[in-house]
């Protein structure tokens, strides 16, 4: 009768522990970028670009919802700077820009400002709605003058019951992923550092 209380006990605990842990989710999302389809230009090859990203929100959070009572906040990886970052270096690779490894070797400032990143979660008794936005500002600086530009990408899912991880990720992953096309597919930007440049 030991031995069965002992492995009762034991088959509990393991039990309790793997419940534990599918029930916990991570509080940090991950996301990967397209790959760029850009058509390389050979003549973009004068233009050595410095790029910076930064990540100038309020907050370093990408969303919060509640769940069994108590607030949870989700943060992303990479973070949204360096997401951002390596977005645009593929696509600047991808048509043909030289990125610079010091800014004295640039002959055109490339800055990056992502003046939001977030999923707003409004949860009722039965329903649920996440609502994504992104949003950048880029700025063109040479030697012949600047220019500057936003992009920006939203969308909206609803669904029963609470909101989860999951859910926060899909849409989010949806805007990304939309923000990464509409930056592969823009020509503004590459006009503006081929000509600011020369």
């Amino acid at each position: 009768m030991t031995s069965y209380k002992k492995i009762s006990f034991a088959l509990l605990a393991t039990s309790t522990l793997f419940l534990a842990a599918c029930s916990s989710q991570s509080n940090t999302l991950r996301f990967t970028p397209l790959s760029p389809n850009s058509t390389f230009n050979a003549a973009n090859q004068t233009s050595i670009v410095n790029v910076a990203t930064r990540n100038t929100r309020n907050t370093q959070e990408i969303s919060s919802y509640v769940r069994n009572g108590e607030m949870f906040k989700l943060y992303s990886s990479p973070d949204v700077a360096q997401l951002f970052d390596q977005i645009v270096k593929q696509d600047l690779n991808a048509k043909g820009f030289r990125i610079a490894t010091t800014l004295a070797q640039a002959n055109t400032n490339l800055t990056i400002n992502v003046t939001d990143f977030y999923a707003q979660v409004d949860q009722g008794n039965l329903r649920y709605k996440i609502t994504s936005r992104i949003n950048l500002n880029v700025q063109v600086q040479g030697q012949k003058g600047q220019f500057s530009k936003n992009i920006s990408a939203s969308n909206v899912q609803e669904g029963a019951f609470g909101a989860n991880n999951d859910e926060i990720q899909k849409v989010l992953k949806r805007t990304l992923d939309d923000m990464t096309k509409s930056i592969y597919q823009d020509q503004d930007i590459s006009r503006a550092i081929h000509y600011y440049s020369n």
